[in-house]
């Protein structure tokens, strides 16, 4: 019965994700049907990022550098935190949809069917604006890496590519944390606005320019500075001019694996909440 009952647990898993991918091929076909919405979506991810940038270079038309930092080297925090934000998107953005299915009934189908909950709140449609924010990154870092003298060893390249990566569950985790805020708390949807405009506004710049207290909250409380900061204070040679350590420009990995573990308690905690009282 044990042996019965083990063989069937793969099938089950290939059937949920089979239907999950059923679910998304229908979100992306319908965001596809009409060229004009297409196009819309792509330009508003292409338009916050630009805004992002074209204000950095406003701060740089004024100051040559920012806390020892110069423009290629700021670019590349905003590139990394960039490529990680469009990255988280593509593939976990409709996390932020929660409240509007909340408010539609339509997250009570979600409970009903056999795919896990988040795996269908992640594949509940493509979100296409993410390929506006993934081009102005790319095209970011190329700018950046044109005004950068470094040598791209392979472990140059690796660290970059761990560090986008680290970036991009570093704000899943954190959005998972307000995404289970969302089920057990009314009101709460405004945490993903709020999240979303901190890391734009603080997590481009070294985080030396800003006074200690929010030194200590962006690594410490709301990691931000992980997600673009430290890592790029790494490849740039910033290293021993870190605030709390050096050490600490080796730990997005490590922190952003902390983040998505605490935010998938907090997401099955208010999940199981949700259930009995929502």
């Amino acid at each position: 019965m044990t042996t019965t009952l083990d063989s069937a647990a793969p099938a089950r898993r290939v059937g949920r994700l089979r239907l999950a991918a059923v679910i998304m091929r229908a979100g992306l076909r319908s965001q596809l049907a009409n060229r004009a919405d297409f196009a819309m979506a792509v330009a508003n991810g292409v338009t916050y990022q630009i805004t992002v940038l074209l204000f950095a270079t406003v701060i740089f038309s004024r100051f040559p550098s920012l806390g020892g930092w110069g423009l290629g080297e700021i670019l590349l925090i905003s590139s990394i935190r960039m490529l990680g934000h469009g990255l988280y998107m593509l593939f976990f953005g409709n996390l932020g949809l929660i409240p509007h299915l909340l408010r539609e009934g339509r997250f009570e189908a979600f409970r009903t069917r056999p795919a896990p909950v988040l795996l269908q709140v992640f594949t509940y449609e493509a979100p296409i604006n993410a390929l506006g924010d993934l081009v102005v990154a790319g095209a970011s870092l190329t700018v950046c890496l044109s005004l950068l003298d470094i040598t791209w060893t392979p472990a140059a390249l690796a660290f970059l590519a761990v560090a986008v990566a680290a970036a991009t569950v570093i704000e899943l985790g954190l959005n998972l944390h307000i995404a289970g805020l969302v089920l057990r708390f009314r009101g709460s949807e405004s945490l993903f606005f709020w999240l979303d405009n901190t890391a734009g506004n603080f997590g481009n710049y070294p985080l030396s320019v800003f006074p200690v207290f929010l030194q200590g909250a962006f690594t410490f409380g709301i990691p931000i500075a992980f997600a673009g900061y430290y890592p790029a204070a790494w490849l740039t040679g910033h290293a021993d001019t870190v605030p709390f350590g050096p050490v600490l420009v080796y730990l997005s990995p490590a922190v952003a694996l902390l983040a998505v573990l605490s935010g998938l308690a907090v997401w099955r905690r208010c999940l199981a909440w949700y259930s009995r009282n929502g």
